[in-house]
């Protein structure tokens, strides 16, 4: 995607600065997408879908989230709730003066934008989200208690939990590490994310057509500069989030929404998964799922690994919100 297709710039947001990256019109009448990335990228993940629904007339917002690239990042653990989060889209939001957008989320992205639609719905009007289903808050058990119970003390979230965790991938060759972690397709929650095997993995390691040196160096570049301390901070809020959300507990997500995820992802094989998204669990968490699609052989990184399938999802369904204004016919006199 050529750079000066794409317009960035820094908003004054919730209390933060953010870093915004735009492409399509900028007038207020064009429809607007809100693209909410995921761990460990950026904005530049959605690159493609930027590109494509911007050639269609939309207007495509893409920020780092708090805590990622050129967007403030708190030091506390605390300031990462799904509460600070969804208030800093909706400030940004504000302060682009977008009352309503289509909302499309991937991974933590993903997590964050199922909340959007909770706590306001009034803002979204329609969801495309990758690879993380909605899940109910449960009462009985809390989130990192069901993941050390279902994944195993190893388990990367279980493992971000210890206090200067980030400082491990300090010793890591960045861009070997997003070699790895982008195109690593694994059903196995023990090597998910594991900095273990990735270290011990000498294999030479050959780019797949969907990623390019220079999307390697771009992500390793920036996260040279920051850490990765603010997306780990974000699992660091996973109990805390099932404290604050009490409230919304048994709340259904009543926003249009579509779903993709791809029968590679990891995601998708956690116990009990894919009977949840099938037999009838998800959609009656969200009544208004309209469509559900698993993407043969793709893995977690499905917007950038089959970026034109995932970039024609998002149009075709989006679209259809749409109204369409017919010309009328003039009367023969």
């Amino acid at each position: 995607m050529a750079a000066a297709a794409v317009r960035h710039r820094t908003v004054e947001a919730n209390g933060i600065s953010m870093h915004v990256a735009e492409t399509g019109p900028t007038g207020a009448t064009a429809a607007a997408v809100l693209f909410v990335h995921g761990f460990p990228e950026l904005w530049y993940s959605w690159r493609h879908q930027m590109e494509h629904l911007a050639a269609r007339g939309y207007r495509c917002v893409a920020p780092d989230l708090r805590g990622y690239g050129g967007t403030t990042a708190p030091p506390e653990p605390t300031s990462y709730t799904v509460f600070h989060i969804v208030g800093d889209l909706i400030a940004l939001l504000d302060a682009l003066g977008l009352p309503q957008v289509f909302v499309v989320g991937h991974d933590w992205g993903a997590i964050v934008s199922w909340n959007l639609c909770l706590l306001r719905p009034d803002r979204v009007r329609a969801l495309v989200n990758l690879s993380v289903a909605f899940t109910p808050r449960r009462t009985a058990e809390k989130p990192l208690d069901y993941f050390r119970r279902a994944c195993g003390e190893d388990y990367y979230v279980c493992r971000f939990q210890e206090p200067g965790f980030e400082e491990e991938f300090n010793s890591l060759d960045l861009k070997r590490f997003f070699k790895l972690a982008l195109i690593v397709k694994t059903t196995s929650t023990e090597s998910a994310m594991s900095l273990t095997k990735l270290r011990a993995n000498k294999k030479e390691i050959t780019l797949p057509p969907w990623l390019s040196e220079e999307d390697i160096s771009y992500l390793a570049s920036v996260y040279a500069k920051t850490g990765f301390a603010g997306g780990i901070n974000y699992y660091r809020c996973f109990d805390l989030n099932w404290e604050l959300m009490a409230p919304w507990t048994g709340a259904k997500v009543l926003v249009p929404t579509k779903f993709v995820i791809g029968d590679g992802d990891l995601l998708y094989h956690l116990p009990g998964v894919k009977n949840y998204i099938h037999k009838g669990g998800f959609k009656k968490n969200v009544p208004m799922l309209e469509e559900v699609v698993v993407i043969k052989g793709a893995g977690h990184f499905i917007q950038q690994e089959r970026a034109q399938e995932i970039s024609d999802h998002i149009y075709n369904y989006i679209n259809k919100f749409h109204k369409v204004v017919s010309t009328p016919k003039l009367s023969k006199l």
